[in-house]
């Protein structure tokens, strides 16, 4: 267990949140994978975001947020209503006071299930990452 798990709560997403969860979802999957960079950014912000709701309003969306203040959104994740795949996993990269961030501390580990089964979305650091889900293959059509 890590010194910050104290700092967050893990809470389901409000409507408030979910400008902020499609925001960063594009952009993450534009800017992280260079397939989809190939992609005029207006084509693909107005096309993906079509996708990503009906994407939102089938799965289960999961918020890290400050214990103290649970408007602070840390990451979230996008699950399936089974919880066995990962649709997407974000945590933000803001500085902490130590010069430090969000990232590696755990926190989306919190968010995703222990073993999935699958996950629909890469970027160059999800690609990275995927051996560490010994349970999981990349899947992109398990929307």
């Amino acid at each position: 267990m890590n010194n910050f798990t104290g700092l967050y709560d893990i809470r389901d997403v409000t409507a408030e949140d979910k400008n902020f969860v499609m925001s960063t979802f594009l952009k993450g999957l534009f800017y992280g994978d260079s397939w989809f960079s190939q992609i005029p950014k207006q084509i693909f912000m107005d096309e993906y975001k079509k996708v990503a709701e009906v994407l939102f309003n089938k799965a289960t969306i999961k918020v890290a947020c400050l214990r103290e203040d649970p408007s602070i959104i840390l990451g979230y994740s996008i699950l399936s209503n089974d919880y066995q795949t990962i649709h997407w996993v974000y945590v933000k990269s803001s500085k902490l006071a130590d010069g430090t961030t969000w990232r590696n501390k755990g926190i989306a580990r919190s968010l995703l299930p222990r073993y999935p089964t699958a996950v629909t979305h890469l970027t160059k650091l999800g690609k990275e990452l995927l051996p560490k889900l010994t349970t999981a293959v990349f899947n992109p059509f398990k929307l």
